[in-house]
């Protein structure tokens, strides 16, 4: 297993299980306080210092300078044992192990990608795989895993997805990818990501790291569950779609209550019933809500691409 530096192991990890219910239970409950412990400062190393890791190397390149750039590189360090910016085939091999375990049944689609990167491996002069690669690689084992529909179910049942996109107000697919990150940055796979690793993260990341995720620690543990890691994904939801779905609840409520062809009792199941998966009403709204809007989008756009070509007309 790859282990962070200065990591120190923790017995009670629980066993690694895709459908377990340990696992969803410490995505979703808080560590018990603990006292942190020092890590020592890694070495700095040759990447680090100016090689194809440093901060400035994405000024030298035209790739997406976004967070899972930095995220993967993180991911990278673990496994470039000497530093040099660059993965052996057989570090390549390790990971592709460590990802597998993470991404469960999504794993099976990643073969394609692992055989493009020992095939340009093999003509290459080093013959190992670059960080550019590695980051090439991450992003699409993110797409895929955000696409799969097993993926997350095989973390969280429906429920538990549902609140989270609802708390955070993003798609399925958006807490299935950052889960996949989630996963990624786990390097210990306890279901928890040690803030000390983020700390060490270049770019975008360490500013997230700072304004969001040591806020997201509560309990100053120096630990994040799936949950806490999310907030930093999180967008603020629109106060008309907030009003939405609560006139969209009282009025199913006052449409069970007032059916005369029903029964106090069965009124009162039904109603349960509505309280218990409110998810049977928010996330039809939710997706109506995002529908309007991309059409209303689309059509102001439509408006001020019009204008702008009268105006260039009439010029």
């Amino acid at each position: 297993m790859i282990q962070s530096p200065g990591h120190q192991a923790r017995t009670l990890r629980p066993k690694h299980s895709y459908n377990h219910d340990v696992f969803r239970t410490a995505c979703f409950l808080r560590r018990p306080r603990m006292h942190a412990h020092k890590v020592p400062k890694p070495q700095a190393t040759a990447a680090s210092k100016g090689g194809s890791l440093g901060g400035l190397s994405v000024l030298t390149n035209t790739r997406p300078v976004d967070r899972l750039r930095f995220q993967s590189m993180l991911v990278f360090k673990q496994f470039d044992s000497d530093g040099d910016g660059k993965l052996t085939l057989e570090e390549l091999d390790q990971y592709a192990a460590y990802s597998a375990e993470r991404f469960g049944p999504a794993a099976e689609q990643f073969a394609p990608m692992y055989e493009k990167l020992r095939a340009e491996a093999a003509v290459a002069l080093s013959g190992c795989v670059d960080v550019e690669s590695f980051i090439e690689l991450v992003r699409g084992q993110v797409k895929v895993a955000s696409n799969n529909t097993v993926f997350p179910r095989s973390v969280f049942n429906d429920t538990e997805l549902n609140q989270l996109g609802w708390d955070s107000a993003l798609s399925r697919v958006e807490v299935a990818a950052a889960l996949a990150i989630f996963r990624l940055l786990d390097f210990n796979l306890d279901n928890y990501v040690k803030l000390e690793d983020l700390r060490k993260a270049q770019g975008i990341e360490r500013e997230v790291v700072a304004d969001k995720l040591e806020d997201a620690d509560t309990n100053e543990d120096g630990f994040l569950s799936f949950k806490d890691f999310l907030t930093s994904y999180a967008r603020e939801r629109p106060v008309i779609l907030n009003m939405v779905v609560l006139f969209a609840h009282t009025a199913l409520f006052w449409f069970i209550l007032n059916l005369p062809m029903l029964d106090i009792p069965v009124k009162a199941v039904l109603c349960l019933g509505v309280l218990l998966k409110p998810q049977f009403v928010t996330t039809p709204v939710i997706k109506l809500y995002q529908i309007l809007r991309t059409v209303i989008d689309r059509a102001r756009a439509e408006i001020e691409m019009a204008g702008d070509r009268g105006r260039g007309a009439a010029a």
